[in-house]
């Protein structure tokens, strides 16, 4: 063997073994972790009036956060717990106690609360199961999507598909918006799973149950980014792509301005609303688009609903907030420059062209889709997908989902 032949060999030996080594030790740190899982389970008793609320953004948001805001609301004697990342309390109340994910004190938390309330995966590779008596309610995050996301179709890694259905096995009562949610949430990973068709609690907000609230929000906003008070607003949010290939988020922001205020009137801006996971690309890509006084980076802002009432056109890709935009009727288009490319690379449960919004696959056709608005076909379009989709929100799901809870606490009391 060569000199140069030995060093490869060596060098190549090393990674395997380097390899071996760090892999064993991983496979027997997950065994002793799922062992004190497994042992913590049996060893802390559920606390009835208990609920721990469970994020896949490990912050204050979606369907859980109305859902705890509606407990709040009412001043019921409830321990309410929060999964957050590290040193992260964010926007949640002082009221609601905090547990950092994947400590030894969460595990406590979430294994101790008869309730536990998710938006995703309730885990992907810190394996562990609730107990028989504990209850599970899956809200999930999309409304409507076009996304599928079943076992076959999630390109985003083993973990998190055998996560989701561990979490299905579990869940007791999925909560969803239509009839469609419901069947595409059997089709994945609930087959068997109740479905309470009581509409997504994060919508409510876009109802006359939030009309005071949202008039806040407003303000606060326009104030916090120096905004005049008739400013209108463009949000822009595409969804993420498992490719990782950006070149599909190319957007003529100034002529989708110019284009709203010719078709609409008034003075516009533009929200920016990035995927979290790729917000330093994204940021570094448009740093110097980010300096337009017109332009203004909501990726950081926590709450995606508060962003949806502020905004009074929608543009995206594939991302299903979209589908919670929609319920307010106002103008929303799609902007999907590599439809072919993501069909194949994920797939759509319906055909785009089945939704109401004017599809463009270059910027040309945006600029165009936004200047040429027909208010009264869009309108039509929107009542004939809500109602195709059997669609039934109303602004009152936050109040089913904890009458739902009482009714549940009240039967095990009388149990005891």
């Amino acid at each position: 063997m060569s000199g140069m032949s030995a060093v490869f060999y060596k060098a190549e030996k090393a990674l395997v073994e380097g390899y071996f080594l760090r892999r064993c030790r991983e496979e027997i740190d997950e065994g002793l972790g799922r062992f004190g899982r497994w042992a913590l389970k049996h060893s802390v008793k559920v606390q009835p009036n208990k609920i721990f609320f469970h994020t896949q953004e490990n912050r204050y948001c979606c369907n859980p956060k109305y859902i705890c805001e509606e407990f709040r609301r009412r001043g019921l004697d409830v321990d309410l717990v929060w999964r957050v990342s590290k040193n992260n309390r964010g926007d949640v109340p002082p009221d609601v106690r905090v547990v950092e994910e994947g400590t030894l004190e969460y595990f406590k938390e979430i294994l101790s609360s008869q309730y536990v309330i998710a938006n995703s995966v309730l885990y992907v590779k810190r394996r562990f199961s609730l107990k028989k008596s504990q209850v599970l309610f899956q809200t999930w995050h999309g409304s409507l999507g076009i996304k599928r996301f079943g076992k076959k179709d999630y390109k985003g890694g083993w973990h998190w598909v055998q996560g989701a259905i561990r979490t299905g096995k579990m869940t007791d009562y999925c909560i969803t918006n239509s009839s469609f949610v419901s069947g595409e949430l059997r089709k994945t990973y609930w087959p068997d799973t109740p479905m309470l068709e009581y509409g997504h609690p994060r919508n409510d907000i876009l109802f006359d149950t939030y009309k005071e609230k949202r008039e806040q929000i407003r303000k606060e906003f326009l104030e916090k980014y120096d905004l005049p008070e008739n400013a209108k607003f463009i949000m822009y949010g595409p969804t993420f792509r498992d490719s990782k290939n950006f070149d599909c988020y190319d957007l003529d922001i100034q002529g989708i301005l110019d284009a709203a205020r010719e078709r609409f009137g008034g003075e516009w801006f533009l929200l920016l609303r990035y995927h979290s996971a790729l917000r330093d690309v994204y940021q570094k890509r448009n740093q110097v688009e980010l300096d337009n006084p017109k332009i203004v980076d909501v990726t950081d802002y926590s709450d995606m609903q508060e962003l949806i009432t502020l905004a009074d056109i929608a543009i995206t890709d594939y991302s299903s907030w979209i589908y919670d935009f929609v319920l307010k009727r106002k103008p929303g288009f799609i902007f999907a420059t590599d439809i072919h490319l993501y069909n194949n690379e994920r797939g759509f449960c319906y055909p785009l062209e089945t939704t109401p919004f004017p599809i463009a696959v270059n910027k040309e056709q945006l600029t165009e889709n936004i200047r040429n608005f027909d208010e009264q076909t869009y309108q039509k379009r929107v009542e004939e997908f809500l109602q195709g989709k059997g669609c039934v929100e109303d602004g009152h799901a936050s109040e089913r989902v904890v009458d739902k809870i009482l009714e549940l606490m009240e039967a095990r009391s009388k149990k005891r």
